[in-house]
Formats: C-alpha cells, structure tokens, sequence
C-alpha cells in the first residue's frame, strides 16, 4: 500500500509519491459525477483503482468466508470515505436498492456539486454573465446574481474575518472567495474604506486549537483540554460540550458546558492546550445545544460586574463630573426617577462594580445600597494608604518587580515567549489538499499547458505545496490496466494541464466557508445602521443559495460570533463612515478624557479601529497640526464639511498605536506603575511581560493625560501603585483625599 502519510513542505516532491487517500477522494468523486442515477458500491468501486485492485482480490480469494470478510472490510473503507468526503461538505446522498436496502445506492447530483453560474448586475442595469460549460452535465446549472451592494458587502465581510487573526476562518474565507471570483468581479473590488481595521491582542491563541474546537463545535462532539485558570494561576482539565466560539475585546473565547461543574462557562483560547476532540462514533453527536441558546447574545460585551450566575442586585450612582468617560458612562445603566445624574445598574460582583465607579477618578460615587458604599470607601482608604507621606521605593520591596538587567520594566527576556500562533500556518492533511485540488482543476480544465507558479497564486499557495498536492495525486500504484482516471493531469517541471469531463466548475461554497463569510457580515451588522441591514441580509441569502449541503440537512446558526466594541451613537458612526468612504473632512465636538467640557475641532479621517472592544477614529486634527485619536463613545456631533483631503505621506497605523494601545501626544512623560501579585498575572498575559520572581509587575506607560492615569490606576485600587512621577503620586494622593471625603 502506498504510504499515507504528510509530507514536509519543501522537500523535493519525489518521482514515485503519492497520497492513497487524496486518490481515493477525487477517483470517488469523479466516479459520482459522472453518474446521473444512484450506483452501489460495487458499481462505483470498477471506477475507483484502489477499490478495483481489492475487489479482484477478493474475487480471487478460494476460501469464501475470507473472501467474504475482505469484500465487507472494503465497503467499510468505502462508507469512512463516503463519510469524510461528506464531513468535508460534498453532499453524497443514500438512495435504496433493489433488495431493499435503504443505503445502498450512492448519489452525488451535479446541480448540489457544482457552483452556479453567478451573474453580475452592474450599475446601470446591464446583467454580466459567465460563459457557460459546453459539456454534459454543467447546461442545467442553475443562475444566481449578485448585484454591486450585495457583492461589496460579501468582500467587505471577507476583509473582516480575515481581520480577526484567526488562520483557519481566514483560510475559509479566502477558499470562499476564490470560488467566488471564478464568475464575479471579486479581484477589482476593494474593502470598503470604512470597514474597521482590527489591532488583535498580542497573546493569540494556537491555529490547532482553533480547528479543533471548529471540528468539535460542527460534529457537537465533546473535548477535553488543559485550561490555565488565572484565577489560581494553575493548569486544570476540563470536559465541555462546546456551544460556539466568539471574538471580543480582541480575544477568541469557547462557550460551552464544563460537565464537571454543569455550567455553562467562556474559555479563553489562548489559555488552552492539549485539545483533544472525542473520537468515538465520529459521526453521532455527543449532546445537543439548548434550544434557547443565542450565541450573538451570550457573547455581547459585558462589563465584569455583570458576570455571574447569582442574583443581580441593583446599585445606584451618582455621577458629578463631566468629562469624556464619565459622560459615555452616564448612557449606561437606567435612568432613576427625580435624579438626572444618577444611573442605576444591575451588579453580581460587587467587588468589580466598585473598582469600575473608582475609575471615574472621583467623578461617580455609589449612593446605594450600604453594602457597595461600604465597599467602595474601604477600597478608597486603602488606596489612598500607598500615598500618605512614604514614598514608592518605601512601600515595595527593594527588589520587588524590578526588570532584569538590560530589560525594560515588565519587559519579558528575549525568546522568553514564542507566540506559537505567530508562526506560519496552512491547513494539512487530504481534505486540504483536496480542497486545492477542487480548486486547480477548473483553472486548467481546458487542456493548456498553464505555468505552476500562475496555478499556485491562483488558488493562494506557495509552488511547493502545489507541486506536493499534484505529485501526491498522479502518482499512483499497481493502477488496473486499462483504467482511465476521472482527472488526468500532466505535470511537468514547471507546467500543468489536465484533460477530463469532471470538475469543470468549481465545488458550492462548504458550510465551513459559509459560516465564516457570515460572521464577516454579522461583523458589518454591528456598525452598520439599520437602513443597511437589509443589503446584509441579501448578501447572506445568497451566500446559502450557493452552499452544497443535503436537502434535509439544516445550515448551522451561530457557531461563531464577534463584537468589534462600543460604537457609541450610530447615527455618528454613519456620518464618520461617510466621510472615510468620500475621504471628507468632518467638524466633530468631542468631549476628552480630561475635560470638563467638550471642544470643537476638524479631522480628517483615516481609519476606523477596533481594538480591545473599542471603536476608535484616527485621524489629521487641524487644530493639533498631527494624528490623534478619537474614542468613538466620546463624540458628541459630527459633519461633513464638504471639504477633501489627501493622506499624510508614509502614514502606517501601527505606530499610530504605540505597543497595541491607542496612543498620539509628542514628548510625553512616562508613568511607572507596580501591579500586585494578585492583579499581575492578567497585565502580564495582555501585554507580553514577564512577572518579577516575587509575582508582580512594574510597567512603564506614555502619560499624555494626568486624569488617564490616575483612573487607569483607581481601577485596580489598592492593587496597583504609581511609582513615578512623584507629581503623579501627589496628585493620586490628593484626589483620593477629596474622594474620601465625598457623602
């Protein structure tokens, strides 16, 4: 039997190699397609080699009950090939046979293979339409027209999902895209230029881990994992049934049941490891998600005050100040009646919803109930204890979170960490190189020779990986004299071609792909004004027209879902995208983080930004003569002048966003912070550091705002201390007296 096995990228492709599976896979498929009735094994095995060579085998086994055994050990092979081309989205249907046999005919219809011809409505009226397949089989394809909107929504999901980061989505989207372009003006349509670009977190999670929850979540098989809690800083393992996978503030988190504890939990990707996914009965599901369970909702942002599964308790806050957060924080929570500056809001941890009312710096204080006022002034005291009179160096140890020599504070050693998402990644196995295939095969069906470096950019990958997926399918073992293969190709040293009647149009889009272009369009869906949904909503209606599935087989709904943050007043947001779209100026008032009262100024917009479940502006401001940056909540108006701009030369977004963060003010201070044990862990995992042998952290920060940095500080309380400026520390010490004071 030939050898099975992958084979290392960048070898040289041998002269006698091949992959039985891959062989198997395409002869099966051709052999079904070329069928327009239901054919039983027997029938489909003459036009499979592999199946043909142990048939005869069998035939000629004297002893029957050894030629039986053979004959049923080969349509078991059979029914894993059937099976693992079906889980691969080929809809290979059962039909009964003349002794009655419910299963025991096998069909696969051209029309639920093969992608319809997608026609194209140009503005203006006129329909352009693909040339249609002049053999049998592919006249009766059906037709499907995109129109402009529809098709520049498709692209514009596609850039999103390919912006989360994710390297198995993406490589849904581009195989999606690539079948796509096939008959529609894909490649001259751009990105919108108002589509948020998304600044992913530094810690990502492994590309295996992704495809193996992927894996799980569309069998609904069980798996099993080591999962790093942070909150005891150890490896525990965990058994979930997994309910869906989602995107926010920049991370992906597993939602699913821990059997263990019978609830229903988020496991940070990036904290997983030894993923394993059940493999008994491959085909059965192990459990069944709730019929109530709506990822979109279990997965919107939540603030950590919210989280939990005890009873909510309401609290009530008084806000006094008027600065940018604080304003943004006033929409939140519930009006009280008779009290305009107070919200009320719903807390299960109120521990967290104090440390969140602390942030305001003194601007938001609780006024109910006694419980959450006490808490808050006891956090206050104790605050303000690392501030009376000592200084930093008294109140930490000698050496506690010092940096080692020659690092920056907090700064993990060089090769300390490896990113292993960081590293490259490409979908392996025969069901990849399957789905290359059903790719190439289209582009040079028409019998020209066609260079293999021009195949290998068509169908998106390097010429090696080409070469190896060409060389594992036509090389071939002990073929059957006279057998003609469904797909002939001719592969040359630096050339290809192919003669056959099968594969001439490329494959439906997989129920993987469409899912992946679908959480791409429930991205636009969350900054997108209502006026505009219905465009999605088409756009996805005709992404499920395309699909290859069985009749009866439903189309998984919501198997992963994202946020790209806080949109703030969406009608802004319209009048912002409008101008990214037009490249106009806008007149804005914004309201900063340290002011008391809102300014008025005019930008030109350059990119819209998510990052850490924040939309953010980045933009020329006249008035500054440079790039700043504008939180998207903490816009008060916004319209367009009328006027155009050009782009600053050499602007690049990534040093827009110092380290992953938001930040623009030149010749800025730095403010060192020492992060407690307790805290430390979760700073260090965002932000790529290494924690001080005694478990803290000390962290440098750009400090172009003295009210930033004392509320990013009073977020943590007590665990998070300012060790310079010493201005920094007596302006800490000073608001915290006034806060104290507040009744």
């Amino acid at each position: 039997m030939p050898d099975e096995r992958e084979y290392e990228v960048g070898a040289l492709p041998p002269t006698a190699r091949g992959n039985a599976k891959l062989q198997r896979w395409v002869d099966l498929v051709a052999a079904l397609l070329t069928r327009s009735v239901p054919a039983t094994f027997a029938e489909l095995a003459h036009d499979v080699p592999e199946y043909a060579l142990k048939l005869a085998e069998a035939e000629r086994e004297p002893d029957e009950a050894k030629r039986r055994t053979k004959v049923e050990s080969l349509k078991r092979a059979f029914e894993r090939d059937k099976d693992e081309l079906k889980e691969f989205g080929i809809p290979i249907t059962t039909h009964e046979d003349e002794d009655g046999n419910a299963s025991g005919k096998y069909r696969l219809k051209r029309a639920d293979f093969y992608l319809p011809y997608l026609c194209f409505a140009v503005p203006g009226g006129e329909i352009s339409r693909p040339a249609t397949v002049d053999a049998w089989g592919y006249h009766a394809l059906a037709s499907l027209t995109f129109d402009a909107d529809e098709l520049q929504a498709v692209v514009d999901a596609a850039a999103g999902v390919r912006g989360l980061g994710e390297p198995l989505l993406a490589a849904h989207v581009e195989s999606a895209m690539r079948k796509l372009a096939v008959d529609l003006p894909i490649d001259a349509a751009l990105p919108s230029p108002d589509t948020p670009r998304v600044l992913r977190s530094r810690e990502r999670p492994d590309a295996a881990t992704f495809e193996s929850l992927g894996e799980a979540l569309r069998r609904r098989k069980v798996v099993t994992f080591a999962y790093h809690a942070m909150s005891t800083d150890r490896d525990e393992g965990r058994t979930v049934e997994p309910y869906g996978l989602f995107f926010l503030t920049g991370h992906w988190y597993l939602a699913g049941r821990d059997r263990a504890r019978g609830e229903l939990r988020n496991f940070r990707l990036n904290r997983m490891g030894m993923v394993a996914v059940n493999a008994k009965q491959p085909q059965t599901p192990d459990y069944e998600v709730p019929a109530t369970f709506r990822l979109r909702e279990h997965a919107r942002s939540r603030h950590a005050w919210e989280l939990g599964s005890g009873d909510a308790n309401e609290a009530v806050v008084d806000f006094t100040g008027t600065s940018g957060p604080t304003v943004a924080a006033m929409k939140l929570g519930r009006a009280v009646d008779g009290a305009p500056t107070q919200r009320a809001f719903d807390v299960r941890r109120p521990d967290a919803f104090v440390r969140w009312v602390m942030s305001f710096a003194g601007e938001a204080r609780p006024v109910s109930p006694g419980e959450v006022v006490a808490r808050y002034r006891a956090e206050v005291q104790a605050t303000a204890r690392l501030y009376e009179g000592a200084s930093a160096g008294e109140n930490v140890g000698a050496n506690a979170g010092a940096p080692e020599s020659g690092a920056s504070p907090g700064e993990a050693p060089s090769g300390a960490r490896q990113d292993a998402a960081s590293r490259p990644w490409e979908p392996k196995g025969a069901a990849a190189q399957l789905r290359r295939i059903l790719q190439l095969v289209p582009q040079i069906a028409n019998g020209d020779e066609v260079p293999l470096q021009d195949v290998a950019h068509r169908i998106g990958t390097t010429l090696e990986v080409l070469q190896h997926d060409l060389y594992s399918l036509v090389t071939r073992y002990d073929t059957p004299p006279g057998f003609v293969d469904g797909v002939q190709l001719f592969v040359e040293a630096d050339r290809v071609s192919a003669v056959t009647n099968n594969l001439l149009r490329p494959m439906r889009l997989t129920v993987a792909e469409l899912c992946a272009l679908e959480l791409g369009l429930a991205l636009l869906r969350t900054h997108r004004p209502p006026d505009e949904h219905q465009v999605l909503d088409r756009a996805r209606d005709r992404l499920r027209a395309v699909i290859a599935r069985l009749p009866n087989d439903p189309i998984p709904d919501g198997l992963h879902g994202a946020s790209l943050g806080e949109v703030g007043n969406t009608a802004l947001l319209a009048t912002v995208r409008e101008a990214l779209r037009e490249r106009r100026k806008l007149r804005i008032t914004y309201r900063k983080s340290g002011s008391a009262e809102p300014g008025d100024r005019v930008i030109c917009p350059y990119v819209l930004v998510s990052r850490h479940g924040m939309l953010y502006i980045v933009a020329h401001c006249d008035r500054e003569a440079g790039m700043r940056i504008f939180r998207m909540d903490r816009l008060e108006s916004a319209e367009r002048t009328g006027e155009g701009f050009e782009r600053v030369e050499g602007f690049d977004i990534e040093e827009i966003f110092q380290d992953g963060r938001p930040f623009q003010h030149d010749g800025a201070a730095t403010m060192r912070v020492r992060y407690s044990p307790r805290i430390a862990r979760w700073i260090a995992e965002r932000e790529g550091r290494a924690l001080a042998p005694d478990g803290s952290l000390v962290m440098d920060h750009p400090l172009a705002d003295w009210e930033w940095g004392m509320r990013h500080v009073l977020q943590y309380a007590a665990e998070a201390e300012v060790l310079a400026p010493a201005e920094m520390r007596e302006r800490l010490r000073v608001r915290l007296e006034e806060m104290a004071r507040q009744r």
